[in-house]
């Protein structure tokens, strides 16, 4: 039986995002983490100093659950938006939902993980 792997502090899950899941990107930042999903959507995950590992393993997991590609095409498209990165607005939609479907699937394994 394959032991669950555990992550005990945030260079670790930093680590585990981004070599398991390679079309992921973390930025660490004073206060907190920035996630990018492999169409380059962002997910900010606040880190307090004296959280815990499961505290932010928990905030991480809501952070990606909340992920919503139509909210995020709300936000962000316009014709500006469409002229400087030359997407039709079908495939930006299909690149949101995409990076919803990774950052669910992400959350979900890192909810295996949890202690």
């Amino acid at each position: 039986m394959e032991q669950k792997k555990q992550i005990t502090n945030v260079e670790e899950l930093v680590d585990w995002i981004t070599t398991a899941h390679h079309c992921f990107s973390v930025d660490i930042e004073d206060n907190g983490l920035y996630v990018q999903a492999p169409n380059s959507s962002d997910v900010f995950v606040s880190i307090a100093e004296n959280d815990e590992i499961n505290d932010i393993l928990s905030r991480t997991i809501e952070r990606f659950d909340d992920f919503d590609a139509d909210e995020q095409f709300m936000e962000l498209w316009n014709a500006d938006f469409a002229k400087d990165n030359g997407f039709t607005p079908s495939q930006f939609i299909k690149m949101l939902q995409e990076d919803e479907a990774s950052l669910r699937e992400l959350a979900d394994k890192l909810r295996e993980m949890q202690y």
